[in-house]
């Protein structure tokens, strides 16, 4: 089975499928029944995905596990992105959006898409986003590293000249790091996320951990 990436939207083919260590709240229960997508979490995929769920609130966010068996489709952050010209028009001018489709040309180059509310939005149709949600960039890692210079050039660029504050999540298999900690430079070694749990890297580019 291709191992599915963090940050992947999947479809189930059936919401009873779910499994977990706490009963599913209400408002989840709810949600799947507006739309059965739930999003990829990082650990271990063998006969059962880490998955989570989430609602139209912040605080609306639940883990669970589905059986392989249960998968209807996947839809990863950059085939998420490419839905962006089929938006509602009405939503479309939604400043999240309009600033998400701002930095699309600074991020030429790069392969990358779409995470969040904004994503959720895009794939389901549901609401999800709001004026002032931020643009949640879920970047492949690039063959090249990026020097803390260029990483901190980027970040500018899409503050300053698309006015977004992009959280970008540096991203190969199911590692993960924020390029905005990276380009702070506070410390010679910067966080990692794993399929195991955080890790402190030197160099989070060349970084193999668990895939």
């Amino acid at each position: 089975m291709v191992t599915l990436t963090p940050h992947t939207l999947v479809r189930l083919k059936a919401i009873n499928g779910l499994t977990s260590t706490l009963p599913l709240p209400d408002w989840a229960t709810s949600m799947l029944n507006e739309t059965p997508y739930v999003i990829i979490r990082r650990g271990a995929q063998a006969d059962r995905i880490p998955v989570g769920l989430r609602g139209y609130q912040k605080s609306q966010r639940f883990a669970a596990f589905v059986p392989t068996t249960q998968l209807a489709e996947a839809i990863t952050p950059q085939e998420a992105l490419s839905l962006l010209p089929q938006l509602d028009a009405a939503r479309a001018q939604l400043p999240a959006f309009q600033k998400l489709k701002s930095v699309r040309p600074l991020l030429e180059g790069y392969d990358w898409g779409v995470g969040g509310s904004l994503q959720f939005e895009l794939v389901t149709g549901l609401k999800m986003a709001r004026a002032e949600s931020d643009v949640d960039v879920i970047m492949t890692r690039p063959d090249r590293p990026m020097s803390v210079v260029s990483a901190q050039e980027l970040i500018w660029q899409l503050q300053e000249l698309a006015g977004a504050h992009a959280d970008i999540q540096v991203v190969h298999g199911q590692n993960g790091f924020s390029l905005e900690e990276y380009a702070q430079h506070r410390d010679r070694r910067i966080m990692i996320k794993t399929a195991s749990g955080p890790q402190l890297t030197a160099d989070p580019w060349h970084f193999v951990g668990e895939n």
